[in-house]
């Protein structure tokens, strides 16, 4: 099973730690695909040569972060796809497992896991909203009361779904237990090629960061009759970082862009029920 690892990337400072855990795969990957916007293009070209990666290199001449995702996939050529950030870190069997888990779950179309943070200055992990106790009793108890799912996601009830006002939340399965759930987060994900040919991240002028691009790539398959499950047990490491390609502390930008999600998530089941 070949696999195309996608990854959206400006100012390719993180890339090395990156490029290194995959070039120390157990099962390496069939592609890499950088889609990149302020980088030394020869120099990257130059490290991905020395690591023996098989590099494919796209400069992002417009669109925000959600179009570099739309470019990667469509330059795919590999079996299963996976997405992941320029500030991540690898283990080594990360390829293989989502290898054998796409084998294993043959008719899933999509299959994500977790990220631990980590401290490089310290070496250090740092214990993510997640693993608190009291949000664990709160997604166990008080969720299912005040935040039920979206009718049309009710299986997706343990994972991360989409509530009646179209709010982006996670079940009780999170982060520790396997279940039906939208994609956790983008810097984790992967898809079986076949399967999301007609499936694209939004993009929209008011989009930067496209916070729930990831729910939203995957209720495109939900609608279309396909599963996404999430599991715990194939971690990637994640820096700790203020700012990135799909992170801010802006939390007033992230509330309007939010705004534009839920409308965008309202289109699409719309679309589903006209259809029906």
């Amino acid at each position: 099973m070949r696999v195309s690892v996608v990854i959206p990337s400006r100012g390719c400072k993180y890339l090395r730690y990156l490029l290194q855990g995959l070039r120390g795969q157990v099962v390496r990957p069939y592609e890499v695909i950088m889609i990149v916007k302020e980088c030394d293009v020869k120099a990257l070209e130059s490290f991905c040569r020395k690591q023996k990666l098989p590099y494919v290199i796209v400069e992002q001449k417009r669109g925000y972060f959600t179009h570099a995702l739309n470019i990667g996939k469509k330059e795919a050529r590999g079996d299963v796809i996976i997405f992941t950030d320029d500030d991540a870190i690898p283990l080594r069997k990360w390829i293989e497992r989502y290898v054998e888990l796409h084998v294993r779950y043959r008719d899933v179309a999509g299959i994500s896991s977790r990220d631990v943070y980590i401290n490089l200055n310290r070496s250090k992990l740092i214990p993510t909203p997640d693993d608190k106790v009291t949000v664990r009793f709160y997604r166990w108890v008080v969720r299912p009361w005040l935040e039920p799912p979206h009718p049309l996601l009710k299986e997706y009830r343990l994972g991360v779904y989409l509530t009646r006002k179209l709010d982006i939340v996670h079940g009780p399965f999170i982060p520790n237990r396997t279940c039906y759930s939208l994609p956790f987060r983008g810097v984790n994900m992967s898809f079986k090629t076949s399967y999301v040919y007609d499936v694209w991240f939004p993009e929209h002028e008011l989009l930067r960061k496209a916070p729930g691009n990831e729910q939203y790539f995957g209720l495109q398959l939900v609608l279309k009759g396909f599963d996404t499950i999430y599991v715990p047990n194939n971690p990637i490491l994640h820096m700790v970082r203020g700012e990135s390609l799909s992170r801010t502390k802006d939390y007033d930008k992230v509330k309007k862009e939010l705004e534009v999600m839920k409308s965008l998530y309202r289109g699409l089941l719309w679309k589903h029920c006209t259809k029906t």
